[in-house]
């Protein structure tokens, strides 16, 4: 094979196909990062080690959680939102001068409660066992089989999730669940997976857009009639002081962004990787909010457009990444939704050009963000969402009638590839 022959191979089949990306491949590659993590999991949990205080608690944001939960058991669940109490409490009971922040709602702490009556470890592998199950659970909704499903849930970014201790598989899941409920137009279920969905509320700020671009009333009534009763189920156990005391702290959670509490190299939104370039804070803000618009638009415009749930979710999905200016490396993990839809579909028709090897980019990466950021000064994070929100609206470019007039060729086949 001449040289000139082995780059145009190279080139078609690797790049432009991702021949090399088959099914055998990426099967032995998911057992082993399941392997790894697992051994992972068990090594943080039960051996000493670097993230472990001298009393060996686990030093990860999932500390957080359980005191949250525990707090709500004791009766005082408005300390969480109290910065310097809060950081007091941690401190005394792990002997580190490492803390963490609680800027979740009231409706969150109190899902948290009965992994709380669990000792911390413990409470810390059922929270990550049981929301990575029900990731799982999701993506096997979307892509018809349990293999794939559990391949999924071991990207990088799911495994950055898990060894955190943080609630991104959970969120993701009901997202999942989310575009499952409207593609099978079980509106009613779609609507209270939305719902719940507002424990975490900067990552549902593009759907009632898409809901409102469809006139799909009744997921927009059932999303805000199930937010109302979590509310109401959340003022009922703790009384409604938990939710004043939260309101004066939110300024917090803005301030410690603005000020770099949370390193902005472990920041995925626009905004951080802006601040992390050494721009000001209006500025990032102002480049934020145009991103912003721009995903708004583009997610009116594919769910008026189209039906095909692949096309839907990578814009959905990537926008809303692209749009919260408060978003941390585990939030990756809602890309496997997008990434589920699309693959489904490449495997039933074919994937397009270039393609898989987008898909490739974006899952061997997810995890990668804050070492590319702090260590080699390129914030690469929204790259991730802006390629799977691209791959989304190429899609819609390209099918049908406009793959036609585009002059590309049919979908490539990928009844053997993942």
């Amino acid at each position: 094979m001449t040289a000139r022959n082995f780059r145009t191979t190279f080139w078609q089949k690797g790049i432009r196909e991702g021949a090399w990306l088959t099914w055998d491949r990426i099967g032995f590659a998911c057992l082993c990062s399941g392997i790894g993590l697992s051994l992972g999991l068990v090594w943080m949990l039960l051996v000493p080690n670097s993230f472990g205080a001298a009393n060996g608690t686990v030093l990860m944001d999932y500390f957080s959680f359980w005191l949250a939960g525990r707090q709500a058991l004791a009766g005082a669940p408005e300390l969480v939102y109290i910065p310097a109490e809060f950081s007091a409490l941690q401190k005394s009971l792990s002997g580190s001068d490492t803390v963490f922040g609680f800027f979740y709602p009231p409706t969150f702490q109190m899902l948290l409660t009965p992994f709380a009556a669990l000792p911390y470890k413990a409470a810390f592998a059922v929270f990550i066992l049981s929301t990575t199950a029900l990731l799982c659970v999701s993506c096997r909704l979307i892509t018809g089989k349990w293999l794939l499903a559990a391949c999924l849930i071991i990207i990088p970014a799911c495994a950055n999730n898990a060894f955190h201790g943080q609630n991104a598989a959970l969120t993701a899941a009901l997202y999942g669940f989310f575009l499952v409920g409207v593609e099978r137009q079980r509106m009613i279920l779609a609507g209270i997976a939305l719902g719940i969905l507002t424990i975490k509320p900067q990552l549902g700020i593009l759907a009632p857009v898409a809901l409102i671009a469809t006139l799909n009333w009744r997921t927009f009534l059932s999303a805000s009639a199930t937010t109302l009763v979590l509310a109401a189920a959340s003022v009922l156990f703790f009384g409604v002081g938990v939710w004043q005391v939260f309101w004066q702290q939110a300024p917090v959670a803005s301030a410690m962004m603005e000020i770099g509490g949370v390193e902005w190299g472990k920041m995925i939104s626009v905004y951080g990787s802006l601040r992390q370039l050494g721009i000001g804070h209006a500025v990032a803000m102002g480049l934020q909010a145009g991103v912003g618009i721009g995903a708004l638009v583009c997610v009116w415009r594919v769910w008026r457009r189209t039906e095909d749930m692949a096309v839907r979710s990578a814009v959905l999905v990537g926008g809303t990444l692209l749009v919260t200016p408060f978003a941390l490396s585990y939030d990756l993990t809602l890309l496997i939704i997008p990434c589920a839809f699309v693959i489904r579909d490449g495997l039933r028709n074919g994937f397009l050009p270039f393609e898989k090897i987008l898909l490739a980019f974006v899952i061997s990466l997810s995890a990668s963000t804050p070492a590319f950021a702090i260590f080699l000064g390129f914030p690469m994070a929204p790259l991730l969402p802006l390629a799977i929100v691209w791959l989304g609206l190429r899609r819609l470019d390209l099918s049908g009638e406009g793959r036609a007039q585009a002059g590309e060729p049919g979908h490539i086949s990928g009844t053997a590839s993942a």
